[in-house]
């Protein structure tokens, strides 16, 4: 199969599941979201207020939003449309002191995108059919919430590394293969695993920003951030996956640079009842 010929209504997905068997949903939402990034003021806030129109309300004197499946999903949309209005709107950061071009969040998770979903993916797709006895039963499974989980892994298991770079893909292996949705992915085996986090680390390592080293870069919260917000935009249904929200939404809603509103935070809070999230017992090897 041509990886790189995929159906575009998957990219720019809009309903909380995923069944594209072209991408194995490695480009699924995406590019929806970063063309939200990309549109003006009046453009965002027009996608804001049709997620708003959608919520419906207790009949009762609070006026609560209704602790429905669909006000559940709305509360992750609006969540991923106040990560668009941040990216649109925040200015690179200065590298340093240095003059040279730095890159903006949105061009960290564009890069991000591009080398560890779609270009990881260019590269498993031939390798499939030797990695695994049903190559379209891994595609199929994949799409559910195997990248949004590998973009989680990566990113706590980063956190917690401050030396030992080399056993990251290791420790993401393992965090993948323990995941409470693996049960759900029984073609998706240990050596599928392997070779999507071999070929999307790899692909983390091309992205280092602007030439930044890779050890200076994960020892950096815009790492983190931007492997947050891919798993955001990347997940079909975060409404379904604790591990996004707890490990992605929640640390975003708390980054000091007030990534997701006051009022996306209390909603969130209101309609869900995530633990807040926890540190990574790393494995020894």
């Amino acid at each position: 199969m041509d990886a790189d010929r995929h159906n575009p209504r998957c990219a720019k997905a809009e309903k909380h599941r995923c069944v594209c068997s072209e991408c194995g949903g490695s480009q699924h939402g995406v590019q929806g979201w970063l063309d939200l990034v990309n549109q003006d003021d009046a453009g965002r806030r027009g996608r804001r207020e049709f997620f708003e129109n959608k919520l419906s309300w207790t009949q009762d004197r609070s006026q609560r939003a209704q602790k429905d499946r669909v006000n559940r999903e709305v509360a992750t949309d609006l969540a991923r449309a106040d990560i668009a209005d941040w990216l649109a709107t925040t200015p690179p950061p200065h590298a340093g002191g240095e003059t040279e071009a730095y890159p903006s969040p949105a061009e960290q998770v564009t890069a991000l995108a591009e080398e560890m979903a779609r270009g990881a993916w260019r590269e498993i797709t031939p390798e499939l059919d030797r990695a695994a006895a049903d190559a379209r039963g891994v595609r199929r499974d994949l799409t559910h919430h195997g990248w949004c989980d590998l973009f989680i892994a990566m990113a706590r298991v980063v956190e917690a590394t401050r030396r030992g770079f080399d056993s990251i893909p290791g420790q993401v292996k393992h965090m993948i293969l323990r995941s409470p949705l693996q049960a759900g992915r029984p073609n998706v085996t240990e050596a599928v695993v392997g070779l999507i986090v071999d070929k999307a680390w790899r692909g983390f390592q091309v992205a280092a920003f602007s030439g930044v080293p890779l050890l200076d870069l994960i020892s950096n919260e815009e790492a983190l951030r931007a492997l947050r917000i891919l798993a955001v935009f990347i997940c079909p249904a975060p409404a379904q996956h604790p591990a996004v929200r707890q490990h992605a939404l929640t640390p975003l809603g708390e980054d000091a640079t007030k990534i997701l509103t006051d009022r996306t935070r209390a909603r969130l809070a209101e309609l869900f009842t995530d633990p807040p999230p926890d540190g990574v017992a790393l494995t020894g090897g």
